[in-house]
């Protein structure tokens, strides 16, 4: 699941026009079925103008609403990513100490490749869970495979 960051402008205009849709509507709608008595049709489009104002608003709280969602979703991924980063980093740390105690170069190699190897896995599963395009949640059939 890929969100993109919508900027406030593009928030902005979309709730308006969803605004003016919602009074253009209801005015066309009662341009046809309100008798046409100009006091009358006054408070009717005024009435109609207050249902585009309130579509605008509600539309508004709906997107905040959204991201607020998007945000705490995002914050959850991430604690989850950093308590694995540090496990995984705790329990890697005692054997970079055995193999630098060793003084074997070869086998230093080895373990300093193996660590920079997680090192980018941990950097990628970090950018993945922030961004949300990936999700290791369960799947249907029970496994806990990223898709």
């Amino acid at each position: 699941m890929l969100l993109k960051r919508v900027s406030n402008r593009k928030k902005i205009m979309v709730s308006v026009f969803c605004g003016l849709l919602v009074g253009a509507s209801a005015a066309g709608i009662h341009w046809f079925l309100v008798p046409h008595d100009r006091v009358l049709l006054s408070h009717v489009f005024l009435a109609d103008l207050v249902a585009a104002l309130t579509a605008i608003i509600v539309c508004l709280g709906i997107q905040l609403r959204q991201e607020e969602v998007h945000f705490a979703s995002a914050m959850s991924r991430t604690a989850i990513v950093s308590e694995l980063n540090h496990h995984v980093r705790n329990a890697v740390f005692p054997l970079c100490l055995a193999v630098q105690k060793t003084g074997d170069s070869e086998a230093l190699q080895v373990a300093s490749d193996a660590v920079d190897r997680i090192n980018v896995a941990l950097r990628e599963a970090t950018a993945d869970a922030i961004s949300g395009r990936v999700s290791y949640a369960e799947n249907k059939n029970g496994s806990g495979a990223a898709h």
